[in-house]
């Protein structure tokens, strides 16, 4: 094909052709046929003379998995397999700027290549943000000594996914928090109180939709006229799922600091302790139907590396499905769990009721812990009088929102916590406490 000389070239032979015969000049219609010729001649011969296909390209990465606060070394390898030697090439490897910074090197070298040679050249990016990203494709340019043609290809199979984890800092903080039993200033000190086939009474309450009938206390049930249950203490290991949702409203807030982002970590930090606890934990992200993932629950500590790479793979897209969801998880693991719903609760009311329904008709114990959406997407952010207007009329509506849903939500012993920026991380650790004091998601 033409390069950018050579078309340059032909636009001018075009130009000088029609001038020549509009104003009879000879010397340009001369000076345009050469022009013509001269980039129609040269093509078959380049064609001729050189193969790409001679070139092999290759991306050398060190991981393909990395920390969002770490460095990727890229190396791109460069071999002439022909016999013939390139003058004029140009090696190109893509990459989303948005997602990566550049910290050394250049992605791309302009050089010739012997034959049988081999060239390596290199690059280091940061990642700015978490998630799976794509770096490639390589792309070749080949060109003639004048420029006037040249051939692209893109190296097939030339896309590497990279999976970004949230920042290590973060990751030896959880770590840190587990080693140093935080836990422990969190929930009290644990006894074992397990005696016989029972458990120590820890409390009574009216019984909502989803609990087990052997938790009925029949005697106190007579008396108050109303359905009584009994709770009980226990330190028995107990499944935790934690179901994040990963629909595009969780991505609101700071690029590193959003509600999603928010979740990930508390997740994170939740399954560090509970592993510590000797609980199984499991995870859900999910959006639609087709979005749906599901972590088997473990209690291996190595699980927890586990879940650093089922989590580290998932960004916010699409609308969230809390009854398709709830559904799919029903129909594939039975075991009764203690469920904590990370979630903006910004879909159809109704939908979200219907689906913590579905978890309680299976005994599951459910606990939502809600990202309240303006304490994040205002969260140190410098807002105009307008701005800080509108952000009470969204704040307002997002709050009666909620208050129209929590008592749905309660019929089934569901309650809706809110929280902050500031504040998430405690909340979650403390609302764990608090279940599996009570015993719930034993199984």
């Amino acid at each position: 094909m033409l390069g950018g000389k050579g078309r340059t070239l032909v636009l001018f032979g075009v130009f000088f052709l029609c001038a020549g015969f509009a104003f009879e000049v000879d010397y340009f219609i001369v000076f345009s046929l050469f022009c013509l010729f001269a980039t129609v001649f040269s093509l078959p011969q380049f064609d001729a003379s050189l193969n790409i296909d001679d070139l092999k390209v290759e991306r050398i990465l060190e991981s393909k998995t990395m920390f969002q606060d770490s460095f990727l070394h890229v190396k791109v390898k460069v071999t002439n397999n022909g016999g013939k030697q390139f003058n004029f090439i140009d090696i190109f490897d893509d990459y989303n700027a948005e997602t990566f910074h550049l910290v050394a090197g250049e992605n791309y070298i302009s050089t010739r290549i012997n034959p049988h040679q081999t060239i390596v050249f290199s690059y280091i990016i940061e990642p700015k943000i978490r998630g799976e990203y794509d770096i490639g494709p390589l792309t070749v340019v080949v060109k003639d000594r004048l420029g006037f043609n040249s051939e692209e290809r893109v190296v097939p199979d030339s896309i590497d996914d990279i999976t970004i984890y949230p920042p290590y800092e973060i990751i030896k903080k959880i770590e840190a928090m587990a080693q140093q039993r935080a836990i422990n200033r969190s929930f009290g000190v644990h006894r074992s109180r397990i005696k016989g086939m029972g458990t120590e009474f820890y409390g009574m309450r009216r019984y909502v939709y989803g609990d087990q009938f052997r938790s009925i206390d029949w005697k106190a049930s007579v008396r108050s006229q109303k359905l009584i249950v009994k709770e009980f203490e226990t330190d028995r290991a107990i499944n935790v799922i934690i179901m994040i949702d990963s629909s595009e409203s969780m991505a609101g807030g700071a690029v590193d600091n959003t509600k999603f982002e928010f979740s990930i970590r508390a997740a994170m930090l939740l399954t560090k302790i509970a592993l510590e606890q000797k609980d199984r934990v499991g995870a859900i992200t999910f959006s639609d139907r087709k979005h749906y993932r599901f972590l088997e629950p473990s209690g291996r500590t190595s699980h927890f590396f586990t879940m650093l790479d089922f989590l580290g793979r998932v960004m916010p897209k699409f609308e969230a499905k809390f009854e398709e969801t709830c559904e799919e998880f029903c129909r594939r693991y039975s075991r009764r769990s203690l469920i904590i719903i990370l979630s903006d609760l910004e879909g159809s009311q109704e939908d979200i009721a219907l689906g913590v329904k579905k978890l309680r008709a299976y005994g599951h114990t459910v606990m939502v812990i809600s990202p309240f959406s303006p304490w994040f997407e205002a969260h140190e952010l410098e807002l105009s009088p307008t701005d800080k207007a509108l952000a009470e009329a969204v704040s307002e509506e997002t709050m009666e929102h909620l208050i129209e849903l929590k008592p749905k939500l309660e019929q089934f012993n569901a309650q809706i916590i809110y929280v902050g920026p500031d504040d998430f991380l405690n909340v979650v650790l403390a609302e764990y406490a608090k279940a599996r004091k009570a015993g719930k998601g034993e199984h």
